[in-house]
């Protein structure tokens, strides 16, 4: 009799590209009676002490706002803040997230230009600065991490870019923000993009922008308000933050939240924050490069291919090409139902040759990495693929004890 070795848990083991696993202090975060999410109390013991921690995290001095929502929330509300109907937008097409800033800055009216790039190829910048000298947009969108290749992008670079010809700076870091190192205020970050439940290790639920005062300075002389009352960023400037840092509510006074905020999510949030800022930065930045590199010398042994260029490997999303004649999808259910593990496929067109692994927080580490990897083994055993067992895991092993 065939041993199901995924019938005696409970649940998958998460290695998909979000969400990903929680820490217990995280979960246990969110095990206590409601709160009123008006309190003073609560913005000033738990929402305030949140976002000031996130400043670290997002490597900025400039505000932090949560919203309720995931990262595509982010991603409107930040576009929807500062682009106004007719705004010439740039938006750096590199895979299927990049192309979703396309459809966000259509649903605004922006007279938006993609800048393509073949999925999974580096960005050419010579031809980016090119293209935004001949557009002189009033903003430039990058995906900093593009989860659906796999591959990280030059957000530096890219910085420059944009402040050469003046314009706003959008960076979406769903995927990489407390996993690979992004430096809001160091690249001219103007709005800083992400969710809660990848590697900032917290949640569903929440979206995260950090907003330079340009960006604020940009919304405030719009010709016309935002069309959206929830996701309209200024608000937060104009209810929520203080004189003393820019806003209009005067210091020492109570703040109204413009959208009501989960408190649950924001205590777990902070829990996060508070695992993360107690690990450190560099470490934690260290430690995704290591399990990283450990998938990428494990599949290699298996056999398989990386998708992507590698020089702009991704530290956070593996995007591995299946074998011949084997579904990604055949692989990633027999994973799940038989050992346990959930990965996840490739995305559009790379859905039938892709495979994608997430190594964020928690499972950024031997624990989650080297299961993971003899799952995947055995699965394409399974399947029918030949390679030398044990191959991939001794591989991985290897990477992690270089790193030590």
């Amino acid at each position: 009799m065939t041993i199901n070795w995924a019938q005696c848990h409970t649940r998958p083991v998460l290695m998909i590209p979000g969400p990903t696993e929680l820490p217990f202090p995280v979960i246990q975060a969110m095990n206590q009676p409601p709160t009123i999410q008006y309190d003073r109390s609560f913005d000033e013991q738990v929402l305030e002490p949140t976002t000031l921690a996130l400043r670290q995290v997002f490597q900025t001095q400039k505000e932090v706002i949560l919203l309720p929502g995931s990262g595509r929330t982010a991603l409107e509300a930040g576009a929807l803040s500062v682009i106004e109907p007719g705004d010439r937008v740039l938006v750096i097409g590199a895979g299927q997230f990049g192309v979703l800033m396309r459809e966000i800055m259509n649903r605004v009216g922006a007279d938006w230009t993609e800048f393509p790039v073949e999925l999974g190829a580096r960005l050419d910048l010579d031809r980016l600065a090119r293209e935004a000298e001949r557009i002189r947009p009033k903003a430039i969108t990058l995906v900093h991490n593009e989860t659906s290749t796999g591959t990280t992008y030059p957000g530096a670079e890219v910085g420059r870019i944009a402040h050469a010809v003046d314009a706003l700076y959008l960076l979406d870091t769903v995927s990489s923000i407390a996993g690979i190192d992004v430096r809001t205020d160091e690249w001219g970050v103007d709005l800083n993009m992400t969710g809660s439940q990848k590697c900032l290790a917290a949640p569903l639920g929440l979206a995260l922008v950090s907003v330079s005062p340009r960006a604020f300075a940009t919304m405030e002389h719009r010709k016309r308000a935002a069309s959206s009352l929830v996701y309209d960023l200024l608000r937060w400037r104009d209810l929520w933050v203080p004189v003393s840092r820019g806003g209009k509510v005067p210091d020492g006074s109570p703040r109204r939240q413009p959208v009501s905020i989960p408190t649950h999510l924001t205590s777990a949030m902070r829990a996060a924050v508070g695992l993360i800022l107690e690990e450190g930065l560099p470490h934690r930045f260290r430690r995704h490069a290591v399990a990283g590199a450990a998938i990428r010398r494990g599949v290699a042994a298996m056999g398989l291919e990386m998708f992507p260029d590698a020089s702009i490997f991704s530290n956070t999303v593996s995007c591995v090409k299946t074998p011949k004649n084997i579904e990604p999808g055949a692989v990633v259910a027999r994973m799940r139902d038989q050992y346990g593990i959930l990965i996840g496929t490739g995305l559009d067109k790379m859905r039938t040759t892709t495979l994608r692994i997430g190594t964020m927080a928690m499972t950024a580490s031997p624990h989650y990495v080297l299961p993971t990897l003899s799952a995947l083994e055995l699965t394409l055993r399974d399947l029918g693929h030949k390679c030398e067992p044990g191959a991939g895991v001794a591989a991985a092993q290897a990477a992690f004890a270089d790193a030590v």
